[in-house]
């Protein structure tokens, strides 16, 4: 898997480059930002300090959990079982797999490290050496919960292969009458049930829980409890996990949607089919900008033109992104660029 996505970049280096090269340089100072969560709780009080810690490790763990199927597939679950292997190796190996994951945010770890020990803030200097042991327990307890994911995956993938076994006993099978009693629409059938049923890589529960973050940290934008973090880094986190989100969507959509096009055909309003699968996949970002404008509007004095620029890019950006295959990678990373640089732009001017 970390073969393929290395081609995948190689690919798209020089749009790379040439688009998102100005908004990395620009943003570089972002990137410090990372490691500011877990060591600015120790200097929060305890009622502050632990929901942001907290909420820093299960943020960072969340990658590995919406990738425990690709990591771990149910026929590796399956296999893993016949092998001499005890439950501690398993827990071991779990844990190498997430901390190699989680190894790029320990890198930007050490660069927010770095970059405060060169700038020597009065709060960091304060908070030595614990603002350090807090940095490396958060990434620590972001691995263990990494590790957790996997482990539940292969206990769930051990379960389900059994229920299958079971489901597939003659005495098990419902009668035909029963069945196309209780068949779904088609519209269930093709798109919804796959999304909860395994079928999609990300499922839908794995969007749900991708949504549910982008309003954490929407909640913890537009509340301000850390004046010190900019909006733009706000607006930087959210508009990267809304648009991840939707990419990933729209890759294991357009890839289950094809391996039906032969069938689909022969459907009444054929057409019509790939249009609604767009609309699926624009609906975590649409909610997203649902979340982000209600919060904003509640909670802060806001400005009408960012705020509507925003909501537009958030609406518009799905609706581009869908418009072009994820097999054109270039195009692809030129309009995640592109949205998420407008994005933190208007973001950073919602409020005066």
């Amino acid at each position: 898997m970390l073969l393929e996505l290395l081609r995948s970049l190689k690919n798209a280096l020089p749009i790379v480059a040439g688009v998102a090269g100005p908004i990395f340089v620009a943003s570089f100072a972002l990137l410090a930002w990372a490691g500011v969560p877990p060591m600015k709780a120790v200097t929060l009080p305890w009622r502050s300090g632990v929901p942001l810690w907290t909420a820093q490790a299960v943020l960072a763990a969340w990658p590995l959990w919406a990738l425990r199927k690709r990591l771990l597939p149910e026929s590796w679950c399956v296999q893993l079982r016949c092998l001499p292997l005890t439950a501690r190796a398993l827990w071991a190996s779990d844990l190498a797999v997430s901390a190699a994951m989680l190894a790029p945010l320990g890198g930007l770890y050490a660069l927010s490290v770095a970059v405060f020990a060169f700038k020597q803030p009065a709060w960091w200097l304060q908070a030595l050496p614990w603002a350090l042991v807090s940095l490396a327990a958060s990434w620590g307890t972001s691995c263990v919960l990494g590790a957790a994911a996997l482990a539940w995956q292969r206990a769930g993938g051990l379960a389900r292969a059994g229920r299958g076994a079971r489901a597939q006993a003659p005495d098990a099978r419902p009668a035909p009458e029963a069945l196309l009693r209780s068949r779904p629409g088609l519209f269930k059938a093709l798109l919804w049930w796959p999304g909860w049923r395994g079928a999609l890589v990300p499922g839908f529960l794995a969007m749900i829980l991708g949504v549910a973050a982008v309003s954490a940290l929407a909640l913890a934008w537009t509340a301000g409890p850390w004046p010190a973090v900019p909006g733009a880094a706000w607006a930087f986190m959210v508009g990267v996990l809304l648009v991840t989100l939707t990419v990933r969507l729209q890759r294991t959509m357009e890839a289950h949607v094809d391996a039906l096009a032969a069938w689909m055909t022969t459907l009444p309003a054929a057409a019509g089919w790939r249009w609604r699968a767009r609309g699926v996949v624009a609906a975590p970002m649409a909610v997203g900008a649902a979340v982000v404008v209600v919060l904003a509007m509640a909670q802060r004095p806001w400005r009408a033109g960012p705020l509507v620029a925003f909501a537009v890019t958030m609406l518009a950006t799905p609706w581009l992104l869908t418009c072009v295959r994820t097999s054109n990678r270039e195009a692809h990373v030129a309009l995640w660029a592109l949205s998420t640089g407008l994005l933190t732009a208007f973001g950073s001017e919602l409020w005066n």
